[in-house]
């Protein structure tokens, strides 16, 4: 499959769609511009109408999509009571409620839209371009250290990258472009995120690369380390404090020092609360590890930065199970799809979701609306091509 940006937009594709696939694309692109904004959930309650309206007028959901993602509604609905009934918020915890339901709007919308793959993937290199273009701007004109475009933070633009990265490289094989990609990540600070793009580097390799490739990897792969390492050498100086954390975990001391440092101090406060509260099994309800909750931890200062965490404190030690065997289930259906269908786009998605599930373990990559979004419209967009050509043949 080649990759080329097209000389003209091609209207008669365009003219194709219908209300709700505009509408997708508008959303997807309008809630990545408003990150930092605060509308974050106008635009998703925008998002959960047009959902709404696809129901009443054009669709019913088949009663199997319905029976798996049954379990899923069960879980966030019980972390909703357990909130209202524990801590009498049930206005706020009622934000989790849409941001979940959000992320299963929005892959029905694109299922059943007439946006194509190639579609997506240009609307996703539009946004990469122009969030980079301000990124570069805020760092030389505004002085930001680490900046993040209309992201909340570089962090979430570092995971943001992922998936684009695994699909330039994986299915367009832009090997150029890809490693520009990497080295942007690396700029933009975040070191879980260029983690991730390693992993699905890694996974590139031991799938598609001949012998002489992975020969060629040995020689080309320092570059990578040596090109991120000089644009995060602020970074990796900080992780010079690792030989404190028996003594800050201790003196329960989560303030200050690295990243690394005040995380893992950050995680052990949480789970004592956790326990404390008598709330290992149950969880603590839905958006317990939100910082912008009123019934937030009492002993952090800062959200959990590691997803299981976080999981584990809102839903429970049965919720952490359910959501592991989800994170299990999906890698495995990806990986399988990816063999069966001989698909390099299946594979480009279960290297993704791999390097984002272990971005998990230091980032708050769950509540990233901005790359759920997008992603889970792709997985659906290239789900639905996919049963296309089966009915074709």
């Amino acid at each position: 499959m080649n990759f080329s940006l097209p000389n003209s937009i091609r209207l008669k594709e365009v003219l194709q769609w219908d209300f709700f696939s505009v509408l997708l694309v508008v959303l997807l692109f309008f809630r990545i511009l408003v990150d930092r904004s605060g509308l974050g959930a106008a635009v998703g309650l925008a998002l959960l109408g047009g959902f709404f309206l696809l129901l009443l007028f054009k669709l019913r959901i088949p009663k199997y999509l319905l029976f798996y993602t049954g379990f899923f509604f069960l879980l966030i609905g019980y972390a909703f009571f357990n909130a209202v009934y524990l801590h009498n918020q049930p206005f706020f915890s009622i934000r989790g409620v849409v941001r979940y339901f959000s992320y299963f709007a929005v892959f029905i919308l694109a299922y059943y839209s007439k946006v194509s793959f190639r579609q997506i993937f240009m609307l996703y290199t539009l946004v990469v371009l122009l969030e980079s273009i301000l990124a570069v701007f805020q760092f030389i004109f505004l002085g930001m250290e680490r900046p993040s475009g209309t992201f909340i933070n570089s962090n979430h633009f570092s995971y943001f990258l992922v998936p684009y990265f695994a699909i330039l490289l994986i299915v367009y094989r832009l090997y150029f472009f890809s490693f520009l990609v990497f080295l942007f990540s690396a700029f933009l600070g975040g070191m879980g995120g260029v983690i991730s793009l390693l992993l699905v580097l890694f996974l590139f390799m031991l799938r598609y690369a001949r012998r002489w490739q992975k020969i060629l990897a040995i020689f080309v792969f320092p570059f990578f380390l040596a090109g991120a390492a000089f644009l995060m050498q602020n970074r990796i100086r900080e992780l010079t404090d690792v030989t404190s954390i028996t003594e800050r975990l201790a003196e329960n001391q989560a303030g200050g020092g690295s990243s690394l440092v005040w995380r893992i101090v950050t995680w052990k406060l949480m789970y004592d609360e956790l326990v404390a509260k008598d709330g290992l099994y149950t969880g603590m309800g839905l958006e317990f590890a939100s910082l912008a909750s009123p019934y937030f931890l009492e002993s952090s200062i800062r959200e959990p930065h590691n997803d299981y965490i976080r999981v584990l404190l809102e839903f429970g030690l049965f919720g952490l199970i359910m959501f592991l065997f989800a994170l299990y289930y999906a890698l495995s259906r990806m990986r399988k799809a990816s063999i069966k269908h001989n698909s390099n786009t299946y594979f480009a998605i279960y290297a993704a979701l791999a390097a984002i599930f272990l971005g998990m373990i230091v980032g708050n990559i769950v509540v990233l609306n901005t790359l759920w979004w997008l992603l889970l419209a792709i997985i659906a967009i290239k789900h639905k091509e996919e049963k296309l050509k089966k009915t074709d043949v």
